[in-house]
């Protein structure tokens, strides 16, 4: 048997237009795969961005198939031609449109086997006079349910939800992992250039500013912590940009805190800055399982969670991280001062 017969190919299709944990985590697997001798790597992207260029950098073999310039037919026969020329053995899919595009265009390709991610549960459902969102909401659930052949959710709270749309049998629990190596030397060669003017504590957020990531209550935790404890010496930072930016900036405004917060946009050097901070938050209403927990674990940064989705598996139920579970500004910033005042627990918290 020849090397070409034995070589799986694989095709990922995302969007790529975003940097976020489904993207890091796609980027890690990835780049892990194509490492591999006996597996070729193809990823289609509707989108140029982050993504591309990272993965271009390191070997991964990149088609965009730009959805600003493509209709959706569009997009779909140049997926079609490009599978007919790739030949994959597998297709992988990441968010709605890519579940539907791949999953057609794997059934018009000889019905290639397909599956797809589910990196965290839906944000909300459309109303129900908004029938085009509908509709692609009930193919992306036709798809997972008849044409694609598993379903992979990132934490066995995420399988629970999936289970209420598709078959047991076809869930499969594959939890999101770090390349900790790079993770580790990337951050000990900017480890020098933190400030050093730079306040006591820095509390931070990272994450797409939309509605399931509540960074509404991060910024209200930060005022009931300036209200409470005014002598605290602090700085808020949120990482990442989206549609709520104008919403969550006058939100600050209005709460006469925006000295505290700080918007520092998408950031590249997102690892550094996780190394910097002394507490990180995740207010989500919901999560499948964070790439930012994960990194900020293995770069000692003290986790305070919303007790949700995978996130207390992976803080072994608050003895490696402080699990919240009244979902309220004052919960937050109650445990927010009790690390600050607890620098031992701060340490305690840090493992991996």
């Amino acid at each position: 048997m020849t090397k070409e017969n034995t070589t799986i190919k694989v095709l990922h299709i995302a969007s790529g237009d975003l940097w976020a944990g489904a993207e890091v985590q796609l980027f890690t697997l990835a780049k892990a795969l194509n490492n591999q001798q006996d597996i070729k790597i193809n990823v289609v992207l509707l989108n140029h961005g982050m993504l591309e260029q990272k993965l271009l950098n390191n070997g991964v073999n990149v088609i965009v198939l730009d959805e600003s310039r493509l209709n959706g037919l569009q997009v779909l026969l140049q997926l079609i031609s490009t599978i007919r020329t790739i030949k994959p053995d597998v297709i992988h899919t990441h968010r709605v449109k890519e579940n539907i595009f791949g999953s057609i265009a794997a059934l018009l390709n000889g019905n290639i086997p397909t599956l797809r991610t589910s990196h965290g549960a839906p944000e909300h459902k459309p109303a129900w006079h908004n029938i085009p969102k509908r509709v692609i909401l009930f193919l992306d659930w036709f798809s997972g349910r008849l044409l694609q052949k598993k379903i992979i959710a990132v934490s066995d709270d995420l399988a629970e939800i999936l289970q209420k749309d598709f078959p047991a049998d076809k869930i499969k629990v594959i939890e999101n992992g770090i390349d900790l190596a790079t993770l580790t030397t990337t951050v000990k060669s900017v480890k020098l250039d933190i400030e050093q003017n730079v306040p006591s504590f820095r509390i931070g957020i990272a994450g797409r500013l939309v509605p399931v990531k509540r960074v509404d209550l991060f910024i209200k935790a930060a005022a009931e912590l300036l209200n409470t404890r005014p002598e605290l010496k602090t700085s808020f930072h949120i990482f990442g940009d989206g549609p709520l930016r104008a919403e969550l900036t006058t939100l600050s405004k209005k709460l006469n805190i925006e000295k505290m917060i700080h918007f520092e946009g998408h950031c590249e050097n997102m690892r550094q800055e996780l190394a910097n901070l002394d507490i990180l938050l995740i207010t989500s209403d919901h999560e499948g399982l964070p790439m930012v927990l994960l990194e900020a674990m293995a770069l000692k940064t003290a986790v305070i969670a919303h007790d949700v989705g995978g996130i207390p598996t992976v803080l072994k139920q608050g003895e490696c991280g402080v699990l919240v579970s009244e979902h309220q500004p004052l919960a937050y910033a109650d445990a927010i001062y009790k690390l600050i005042e607890s620098p031992e627990d701060r340490k305690n918290y840090c493992c991996n």
